[in-house]
């Protein structure tokens, strides 16, 4: 089950942007035929995660449940925690363009000579997006 939520767990755009993390928890109840029917919310942090929990609850798939030749009817709770997804670092395409010149001083002043061992630049540094 774990496996399951992780691959099919959509962070809420809203949530994403509030930076909202937390844990929702839900109880539903599972049919005699494995299917999933009164799905609640517990405990909820709301900007689209408890709507995100209903969605992949409603996804899951059980067995059917027989007991004594009977249909029964299971109670469960689930708990799903949302962690914000780290930041990922720009693709080459995203990237900043940098450019940069050096040009040296006309005239070279005393100051300069001396901080610098003689030698003096200015440089111009631009950022671009590519």
């Amino acid at each position: 089950m774990k496996e399951f939520i992780k691959s099919n767990l959509k962070y809420p755009k809203a949530a994403e942007e509030h930076k909202v993390e937390g844990a929702v928890e839900v109880a539903y109840d599972v049919d005699g035929l494995g299917k999933i029917r009164n799905v609640k919310v517990l405990a909820g942090i709301a900007h689209g995660c408890d709507e995100e929990v209903i969605r992949l609850v409603n996804l899951l798939v059980y067995e059917k449940a027989i007991n004594k030749g009977k249909k029964t009817l299971t109670h469960k709770k689930l708990k799903i925690d949302f962690h914000l997804p780290k930041a990922q670092p720009p693709k080459p395409d995203q990237q900043r363009k940098v450019t940069y010149t050096i040009t040296k001083p006309l005239v070279p002043t005393e100051a300069n000579k001396q901080e610098q061992g003689g030698k003096s630049y200015t440089i111009k540094v631009n950022f671009n997006k590519k």
